[in-house]
């Protein structure tokens, strides 16, 4: 099937969501469900665990404090 189909089909399968998320991208409203809560660390190969700060969300390793900033 075309592209253009496929999105055509999953407009009529649930259109309010289809346009809720077309209206959020329009705002420039960024929804990121696939975060990490946990990655390998790439000095020491330990755990980093999700950190969360007011205004941003990291990943910190609690053995060599090692911080990766998400953006």
């Amino acid at each position: 099937m075309s592209k253009e189909l496929l999105l055509h089909q999953q407009e009529h399968v649930n259109p309010l969501q289809n346009k809720e998320e077309k209206e959020e991208e329009n705002k420039g409203i960024i929804h990121n469900n696939n975060i990490e809560q946990e990655i390998e660390c790439p000095r020491c190969h330990d755990m980093m665990a999700l950190s969360s700060d007011f205004d941003r969300l990291s990943h910190v390793c609690q053995e060599c404090n090692l911080s990766l900033l998400l953006y």
